[in-house]
Protein backbone atom coordinates (compact mmCIF):
# COMPACT_ATOMS: atom_id res chain seq x y z
CA UNK A 1 0.00 0.00 0.00
CA UNK A 2 1.24 3.47 -1.00
CA UNK A 3 -0.82 5.27 1.74
CA UNK A 4 1.18 4.15 4.53
CA UNK A 5 2.21 6.74 7.52
CA UNK A 6 2.63 10.21 7.14
CA UNK A 7 1.49 10.59 3.66
CA UNK A 8 -1.80 8.57 4.21
CA UNK A 9 -3.52 12.00 4.67
CA UNK A 10 -1.93 13.52 1.66
CA UNK A 11 -4.49 15.21 -0.87
CA UNK A 12 -4.68 13.08 -4.53
CA UNK A 13 -5.45 14.75 -7.64
CA UNK A 14 -8.63 14.77 -10.10
CA UNK A 15 -5.57 12.44 -12.58
CA UNK A 16 -5.01 10.18 -9.49
CA UNK A 17 -8.84 9.97 -8.87
CA UNK A 18 -8.99 8.65 -12.69
CA UNK A 19 -6.73 6.36 -12.58
CA UNK A 20 -8.27 4.87 -9.41
CA UNK A 21 -11.53 4.60 -10.83
CA UNK A 22 -9.81 2.70 -14.31
CA UNK A 23 -8.15 0.37 -12.25
CA UNK A 24 -11.51 -0.65 -10.64
CA UNK A 25 -12.62 -1.01 -14.13
CA UNK A 26 -9.83 -3.64 -14.46
CA UNK A 27 -10.86 -5.41 -11.52
CA UNK A 28 -14.66 -4.96 -12.67
CA UNK A 29 -13.50 -6.46 -16.30
CA UNK A 30 -11.28 -9.95 -14.71
CA UNK A 31 -14.35 -10.15 -12.55
CA UNK A 32 -12.80 -9.95 -9.26
CA UNK A 33 -15.80 -7.11 -8.58
CA UNK A 34 -19.32 -7.80 -8.70
CA UNK A 35 -21.12 -4.56 -10.82
CA UNK A 36 -22.62 -3.48 -7.62
CA UNK A 37 -19.53 -3.39 -5.56
CA UNK A 38 -17.52 -2.03 -8.50
CA UNK A 39 -20.53 1.09 -8.57
CA UNK A 40 -20.08 1.90 -4.91
CA UNK A 41 -16.05 1.67 -4.80
CA UNK A 42 -15.95 4.07 -8.13
CA UNK A 43 -18.44 6.64 -6.45
CA UNK A 44 -16.27 6.70 -3.18
CA UNK A 45 -12.65 6.47 -5.46
CA UNK A 46 -14.45 9.49 -7.71
CA UNK A 47 -15.27 11.59 -3.78
CA UNK A 48 -11.66 10.10 -2.40
CA UNK A 49 -9.29 13.25 -1.35
CA UNK A 50 -6.85 11.22 0.18
CA UNK A 51 -4.34 8.43 -0.19
CA UNK A 52 -5.76 6.72 2.46
CA UNK A 53 -9.32 6.81 0.98
CA UNK A 54 -8.06 5.37 -2.21
CA UNK A 55 -5.96 2.58 -0.81
CA UNK A 56 -8.74 1.31 1.47
CA UNK A 57 -10.71 1.04 -1.94
CA UNK A 58 -7.88 -1.69 -3.36
CA UNK A 59 -6.90 -3.24 0.32
CA UNK A 60 -8.57 -6.66 -1.00
CA UNK A 61 -7.43 -6.58 -4.59
CA UNK A 62 -4.35 -8.27 -6.05
CA UNK A 63 -2.26 -5.37 -8.27
CA UNK A 64 -3.18 -3.30 -10.34
CA UNK A 65 -3.39 -0.77 -7.71
CA UNK A 66 -3.51 2.96 -9.30
CA UNK A 67 0.45 4.57 -8.59
CA UNK A 68 0.01 7.38 -6.35
CA UNK A 69 3.91 8.37 -5.67
CA UNK A 70 3.50 11.60 -6.83
CA UNK A 71 1.65 12.39 -3.83
CA UNK A 72 3.89 12.75 -0.92
CA UNK A 73 4.40 14.87 2.00
CA UNK A 74 5.79 18.94 1.38
CA UNK A 75 8.84 17.63 3.85
CA UNK A 76 10.24 14.60 1.29
CA UNK A 77 9.66 16.21 -2.34
CA UNK A 78 11.84 14.85 -4.46
CA UNK A 79 15.18 17.02 -5.23
CA UNK A 80 14.64 17.65 -9.23
CA UNK A 81 10.94 18.67 -7.64
CA UNK A 82 12.20 21.12 -5.05
CA UNK A 83 14.44 22.48 -7.50
CA UNK A 84 12.21 23.14 -10.04
CA UNK A 85 9.95 25.20 -7.68
CA UNK A 86 12.77 27.00 -6.80
CA UNK A 87 13.92 27.76 -10.39
CA UNK A 88 10.28 29.29 -11.39
CA UNK A 89 9.59 26.17 -13.06
CA UNK A 90 11.65 26.97 -16.11
CA UNK A 91 15.25 25.00 -14.63
CA UNK A 92 17.07 28.26 -15.14
CA UNK A 93 18.60 29.75 -12.58
CA UNK A 94 18.97 33.90 -12.42
CA UNK A 95 22.04 35.44 -13.15
CA UNK A 96 23.34 38.87 -12.42
CA UNK A 97 22.11 40.29 -16.04
CA UNK A 98 18.96 38.47 -15.69
CA UNK A 99 18.19 40.05 -12.50
CA UNK A 100 19.38 43.18 -14.08
CA UNK A 101 16.90 43.04 -17.30
CA UNK A 102 14.29 41.90 -15.03
CA UNK A 103 14.29 45.24 -12.85
CA UNK A 104 14.54 46.98 -16.16
CA UNK A 105 11.54 45.46 -17.21
CA UNK A 106 9.67 46.21 -14.09
CA UNK A 107 10.91 50.24 -13.92
CA UNK A 108 9.99 50.65 -18.00
CA UNK A 109 6.24 48.90 -17.19
CA UNK A 110 5.80 50.64 -14.10
CA UNK A 111 7.56 53.95 -14.34
CA UNK A 112 8.21 54.26 -18.16
CA UNK A 113 5.25 53.46 -19.72
CA UNK A 114 2.55 55.49 -17.68
CA UNK A 115 5.32 58.39 -17.82
CA UNK A 116 5.40 57.87 -21.45
CA UNK A 117 1.67 58.68 -21.73
CA UNK A 118 1.39 61.53 -19.36
CA UNK A 119 4.32 63.41 -21.98
CA UNK A 120 2.04 62.25 -24.96
CA UNK A 121 -0.95 63.88 -23.59
CA UNK A 122 0.73 67.13 -22.63
CA UNK A 123 3.80 67.49 -25.27
CA UNK A 124 2.53 65.03 -28.40
CA UNK A 125 5.51 62.79 -28.03
CA UNK A 126 3.56 59.97 -29.12
CA UNK A 127 6.83 57.75 -29.91
CA UNK A 128 7.61 57.70 -25.91
CA UNK A 129 5.27 55.11 -25.54
CA UNK A 130 6.38 53.09 -28.72
CA UNK A 131 10.08 53.49 -27.30
CA UNK A 132 9.03 52.44 -23.52
CA UNK A 133 6.90 49.38 -24.66
CA UNK A 134 9.65 47.84 -27.18
CA UNK A 135 12.38 48.14 -23.93
CA UNK A 136 9.83 46.62 -21.76
CA UNK A 137 9.17 43.66 -24.33
CA UNK A 138 13.08 43.36 -25.06
CA UNK A 139 14.24 43.36 -21.77
CA UNK A 140 11.93 40.93 -21.02
CA UNK A 141 12.83 38.47 -23.73
CA UNK A 142 16.62 39.42 -22.61
CA UNK A 143 16.03 38.20 -19.27
CA UNK A 144 15.03 34.67 -20.00
CA UNK A 145 17.68 34.20 -22.39
CA UNK A 146 20.02 35.72 -19.92
CA UNK A 147 19.19 32.68 -17.04
CA UNK A 148 21.26 29.77 -17.09
CA UNK A 149 20.91 25.89 -16.32
CA UNK A 150 22.07 25.18 -12.78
Amino acid sequence: MTGQGRDAEIRISAAERDEAVRMLATHLSTGRLELAEYEFRRVRAGAARTRAEVDSLFADLPDPHPDLTGAVSPGRVPRSSARTAATGGSGLVATPLSEALSTLCALTLLLGIPGSIVLTVFTGAWWTIVVAVLVTIVSGTLEEAAKRRP
